[in-house]
């Protein structure tokens, strides 16, 4: 069977859309201990089965308390839309992010949250996307000369997806080429993620404004982080206005004052971490899969093989990648950056008939609605054809970058970055893993491989 850009996805030597990449087995008991502690090593390897089938599983906490984990459409929505007000931000969450995003968008509540959400806004409008792309389309230009450079030898994908997504994230929002300050930005929030931003037991159970053993490494990492962005903002400081259009960054000192530190400063890292974390995780998850399906990379491929990735096309372009979408849509569908959204009952109330008193711990695992056979056919299959052509999934059934108000800011142009760098990749390259090794899924601040595999790369003809 043959395969287009504008066809049906193609059959490989197995049945066609039937890889299914491994990941950690659901739980069939869990208790208190084993969720909480599995927050420190894999969440996914606590989350209830029984969410498959059951609206809402309620775990008992020791002195009274219980975790309500609810996986229907109706109670996502119930949480992140219709009573966003009584379902507030887990003091645990502030204790692990907070070293990084400060008293930034991410963890702002209130009025302040209304007030940095509205600063923010005129950044993120589709009339700015093509100006962004431009920058995306010049970032995955030099990655291709990187990975052109370094052909013969395994690759290391993941880190170099970090770096094209912390340029893209650098130059689209703050004009700025961040040379040395990149390598320093990479090695702070991989290693922050990959062990302090992994929360606790004692971030859960202690009450707010306790300290926990992890207290003074996060205190000096936040030290050390905030030394690294007062950097990144004294380098745009000295390039002046940008004379093109106005940046973020200019919005950011509009708002906020251009005083060293405080809320300026909160704002910057927290946009450069979720503005690369998001994209480089994306970018890497969908190589991993198609280094499973070659037949779909020359489909990819073909589709971009007519037309203009560069800085002057990338816009007009992006409209055309159909499959290049469909393939990053199932790729955040199988591994959304948003994998549970925690939350705190503000007050007692009942969601899907079940009674949840206030101060319980909510989750919303966004990780089972992906993967649920009510809502999905093959879920646990790759397979984009489900958003080729069908209709738009529920917004409350597929949520890799959450929902209701505070749905990711950048999301639209997150999806689009792993577009164009998907695109281009594909139509330069041919790439295989290297070895047999299978790449799990470990869901701690973020969902990061288990190791970090090689992978092979070959250039296209032409």
């Amino acid at each position: 069977m043959s395969i287009t850009a504008s066809g049906p996805l193609p059959v490989a030597a197995h049945e066609p859309g039937a890889y299914a990449p491994p990941v950690p087995a659901l739980a069939e008991r869990v208790g208190w201990l084993k969720l909480l502690g599995a927050f420190r090593r894999n969440t996914l390897e606590a989350l209830p089965r029984a969410c498959l089938d059951e609206p809402a599983v309620t775990v008992p906490l020791p002195g009274g308390g219980r975790i309500v984990l609810l996986s229907t459409p109706a109670g996502a929505r119930h949480v992140l839309l219709s009573a966003t007000e009584d379902f507030l931000r887990l003091p645990a969450g502030r204790r692990a992010i907070g070293p990084i995003a400060g008293n930034g968008l991410v963890l702002a509540d209130g009025e302040a949250w209304r007030h940095q959400r509205r600063v923010l806004a005129p950044a993120f409008t589709p009339r700015t996307l093509p100006l962004m792309l431009r920058f995306v389309a010049r970032a995955a230009e030099e990655s291709c000369r990187r990975l052109e450079a370094g052909l013969g030898a395994p690759a290391d994908l993941r880190s170099e997806m970090q770096r094209v997504a912390l340029d893209i994230a650098t130059t689209s929002m703050f004009s700025l080429e961040t040379g040395a300050l990149g390598t320093e930005i990479r090695r702070l929030v991989s290693g922050y993620l990959d062990r302090l931003g992994r929360p606790t037991i004692a971030d859960f159970l202690l009450p707010p404004g306790w300290p926990t053993p992890s207290s003074p490494r996060r205190a000096l990492f936040r030290r050390r982080w905030l030394g690294t962005v007062r950097a990144v903002l004294a380098a745009r400081r000295a390039q002046g206005a940008t004379g093109e259009a106005r940046d973020l960054f200019d919005l950011l000192v509009e708002a906020h004052g251009d005083a060293p530190g405080g809320l300026l400063a909160d704002e910057v890292g927290t946009l450069i971490v979720a503005g690369h974390e998001t994209t480089a995780s994306t970018l890497f998850w969908a190589c991993t899969l198609l280094a499973r399906e070659p037949a779909v990379q020359d489909a990819l491929a073909a589709e971009a093989a007519g037309l203009d990735l560069s800085e002057a096309g990338a816009a007009t372009s992006l409209a055309h990648l159909r499959l290049a979408r469909s393939v990053a849509q199932e790729t955040l569908r199988l591994y959304p950056p948003v994998y549970v959204i925690p939350r705190r009952a503000a007050r007692a109330s009942v969601v899907e008939g079940t009674a949840i008193p206030a101060g319980s711990i909510v989750m919303i695992p966004t990780w089972v609605l992906h993967r649920n056979p009510l809502w999905w056919d093959r879920p646990e299959v790759f397979d984009p054809r489900r958003f080729l052509d069908g209709p738009e999934p529920d917004r409350f059934v597929y949520l890799p970058f959450g929902a209701g108000p505070r749905i990711c800011i950048g999301a639209q142009l997150a999806l689009a970055e792993a577009i164009l760098v998907l695109a281009r990749l594909m139509r330069d390259f041919r790439l295989s893993l290297d070895g047999d090794r299978p790449v799990l899924p470990v869901a701690t601040t973020t969902l990061r491989p288990d190791h970090v595999p090689r992978f092979h790369l070959e250039r296209r003809a032409g």
